[in-house]
């Protein structure tokens, strides 16, 4: 399932021809943020009833890691982020979600829920050239999205920053760190 134009198309066909059974492009016109994206997958997900619903931890475009944790919360669903391993059980999930540093947390999640997926998660499977002709050939479920509101947030300016002088070294305990802060947001912001 992906939300876009016509050109989310391609890589959903890449998508049939490396096994996947069936296709759902939710069609949106223009760039959405990482909660319209969700809000216009959510009434299309709950439609499917799925035990498990996977997204990527995040997008190429918009880097926001947003998605996953947005359509999980409008679908009232449990959600774990950067899962590296799946183990299916009786209505429950066991996953490995990546930590920084390199640690792994295993928690169980009650399914339905939504994960976001780690690169790497798996090898994919090689499309044949069998395989590519008959995605070809496959339908594309189109539907429309419904009312995905007002962007989450907006960009106000986008700039290069000046070069300045560099940073400042700041020494001594802790409470004249602190007051040292203090006073140069204090001059900043005058």
């Amino acid at each position: 399932m992906s939300v876009g134009d016509e050109d989310a198309e391609d890589a959903m066909r890449r998508c049939l021809a490396m096994g996947a059974d069936r296709g759902i492009r939710v069609n949106a016109e223009g760039r959405l943020d990482p909660v319209q994206v969700a809000r216009a997958l959510a009434e299309v997900v709950q439609g499917e009833s799925a035990d498990l619903v996977f997204a990527g931890v995040q997008s190429s475009d918009s880097v926001q890691a947003a998605t996953g944790g947005a359509l999980a919360g409008l679908l009232d669903m449990p959600s774990v982020a950067v899962v590296t391993k799946i183990e299916l059980g009786d209505g429950k999930a066991t996953v490995n979600r990546e930590l920084e540093g390199g640690l792994v947390d295993v928690v169980e999640v009650d399914t339905p829920a939504v994960l976001t997926i780690q690169t790497g998660i798996n090898e994919p499977r090689y499309a044949t050239l069998r395989a590519i002709k008959q995605a070809e050939d496959k339908e594309i479920d189109v539907r429309q999205a419904g009312e995905v509101g007002e962007p989450a947030s907006r960009v106000r300016k986008m700039f290069v920053p000046p070069k300045g002088e560099g940073a400042e070294m700041l020494n001594g305990g802790a409470a004249e760190v602190a007051q040292r802060i203090q006073q140069i947001v204090q001059e900043k912001l005058a």
